[in-house]
């Protein structure tokens, strides 16, 4: 079957398995390497992150333990818990020392959102930072009964004058005394910001994913969005994934979506730190790989154009442009011709194309100039069959007669038909510009109203760039005769006829239209093979030669004709034109 393929298909098919398919196939070959590779970095990436944050958050609550650790040795903290409210100097005097050392450690930790110290007799309550309020007595509890180890609570909500409702995290620690260890002196509180906690805990916010903290019971303890903080987290299955198995990567899959999770235990605590991201975020720098990718292929690909079409020009083109002007002569196109532009074998057989085209015209030259000088002694014997001479004055005279008797219309109508058979007679020549075919055809149109009435309307455009070339005359005039009564002929609506003349390309483009009765698909052919159609064709091919013709086709309602011509003006009226002027008759 290949064998049965012609050059060109051959020649692209070629092109396509050995440049294309191969390119393709190494493009997808290295990204499909630098993809995997990528996503054992970005794990690595996520898993660097996750550290990271676990060790700013266990340095953070272990700088909060450090100062109720620091609480049980300092003298003023002692002083405060364990004097009588009595002695307001002394307490007065604590009071302010420990207000200074909460004054620095809230300026150096902007997440500490308030302190609150209590003595356990409950004579002296200090409490410092922001104002809050709620019922915190299960963390008193709690802390009562771990006997002075720190206890930290999940997140929850507290009330603040100066900040409305906002989320917590708080350390509550039973303070002893130092000389009697299990002696309880009071109950200290440092309530933590949850949400410039996590600002200082995750350093960089544009990472890929959420870092968040659950506690062992599942609940949201930090995270970027405030609506989950302090409520139970709303995918079970991830709360599974992360209190009860066992490692540290897992792919979870939801909705249709892949996601990377990698968790770990928070050191000191009963929480678990979290990542969770799409896959496709975690390879989101594969874009710009494959980007560099799509570039190299179409690099590639461009230069195996540009060889395509290198080759395809200097060796394919010719032997297809001489397949092309060979069928050209079979045709009777004996002004077929092949560029030579080398000298191989291919160019010498583009010459001995040339050379024969140019034996079998000088063969056929002389019977075709003689067809052609019969051919206008045939037309010039029509045109001049009867004497225009004569039939232009006895009208002129009738018109005259008229306008004496007042009969005004017909004395128009007389004239009107005078000046179709003055452009007929037109000093012989059987050239008319394009002007002066539109006026001919005007009168010959408004004589048809004269007949028709208002059932007949009509339009005649042309450019004014145009108005000068030079048209075969009575070229138009036919076609409108034929719209009118084959087309227009006792149609129950009004009739109308368009004629347009514009330039297209190189060509001078004359269109007629007619809203009339129009045709069926199976009468086109005997429509266009019509004695009146088949002498324009004629006409057209003697003045003009090969190349331009008339093409019939159905418009949306009625015929559409249209004529191609060269544009061709007189030299004595060639001059200048400015492009864009249109004239309506």
């Amino acid at each position: 079957m290949i064998r049965h393929w012609g050059l060109r298909k051959k020649f692209i098919s070629v092109f396509l398995i050995l440049i294309t398919l191969p390119t393709i196939l190494f493009g997808s070959l290295i990204y499909y390497q630098t993809t995997e590779v990528f996503k054992e970095q970005a794990e690595e990436n996520i898993n660097a992150r996750l550290e990271k944050n676990d060790e700013n958050l266990v340095a953070t609550l272990n700088t909060i333990e450090n100062i109720t650790s620091y609480m049980i040795y300092d003298e003023s903290f002692r002083t405060f818990f364990t004097t009588p409210k009595q002695d307001v100097a002394k307490v007065r005097e604590a009071e302010n020392a420990i207000k200074g050392f909460f004054t620095f450690q809230i300026m150096s930790y902007k997440y500490i959102d308030s302190i609150k110290l209590v003595s356990t007799n409950q004579d002296n309550l200090l409490n410092f930072g922001n104002p809050v309020e709620g019922n915190e007595n299960e963390l008193r509890k709690l802390a009562i009964s771990t006997g002075g180890e720190p206890v930290w609570s999940n997140t929850y909500k507290l009330n603040s004058a100066w900040s409305g409702e906002h989320h917590v995290i708080s350390l509550t620690r039973q303070i002893n005394d130092i000389n009697k260890i299990s002696q309880p002196i009071g109950m200290a509180r440092i309530r933590l910001n949850e949400t410039e906690l996590y600002k200082n805990i995750e350093v960089d916010m544009t990472q890929q994913g959420n870092y968040f903290v659950l506690s062992n019971s599942g609940e949201v303890v930090l995270h970027p969005d405030s609506d989950l903080v302090g409520n139970k987290y709303p995918n079970q299955a991830i709360i599974d994934l992360v209190t009860h198995e066992q490692g540290k990567n897992f792919t979870y899959e939801t909705g249709g979506e892949k996601y990377l999770l990698v968790k770990q235990k928070i050191t000191g605590t009963n929480w678990f730190s979290v990542i969770l991201v799409n896959q496709d975020e975690v390879v989101q720098n594969l874009y710009n790989v494959r980007t560099l990718m799509i570039n190299l292929v179409v690099l590639l690909a461009v230069l195996g154009v540009v060889a395509f079409f290198g080759f395809y020009n200097w060796h394919v083109k010719p032997i297809l442009e001489l397949t092309e002007q060979t069928k050209q002569l079979e045709k009777g196109n004996f002004s077929a011709k092949v560029p030579v532009h080398s000298k191989d074998e291919i160019g010498r057989l583009g010459l001995r194309f040339n050379k024969m085209v140019i034996t079998i015209q000088k063969f056929i030259d002389r019977e075709y100039k003689l067809k052609i000088k019969q051919k206008e002694s045939e037309l010039e014997a029509l045109q001049n069959q009867i004497d225009p001479h004569f039939l232009y004055n006895t009208l002129d005279m009738i018109r005259w007669t008229a306008r004496m008797e007042k009969a005004m219309e017909t004395s128009q109508l007389i004239e009107r038909l005078s000046k179709i058979f003055r452009m007929n007679l037109n000093k012989g020549s059987m050239w008319v510009s394009l002007k002066e075919e539109l006026v001919y055809l005007d009168n010959y149109l408004e004589l048809q109203r004269s007949r028709m009435g208002d059932r007949l309307q009509y339009t005649i455009y042309y450019e004014e760039q145009l108005k000068d070339t030079l048209i075969v005359k009575q070229l138009i005039q036919p076609l409108v005769e034929n719209s009118i009564l084959h087309g227009l002929k006792d149609l129950p609506r009004q009739g109308k006829i368009d004629i347009r003349a514009y330039k297209r390309e190189r060509s001078l483009i004359i269109d007629v239209i007619d809203n009339g009765r129009g045709f069926q698909e199976e009468s086109l052919s005997k429509i266009d093979g019509g004695y009146a159609l088949q002498n324009i064709r004629d006409r057209m091919r003697l003045a003009f030669g090969e190349g331009y013709g008339m093409e019939i086709k159905k418009g949306n309602k009625g015929a559409w004709i249209t004529l191609e011509l060269p544009l061709t003006l007189e030299k004595e009226k060639a001059k200048k034109q400015e492009p864009g002027e249109n004239n309506d008759l």
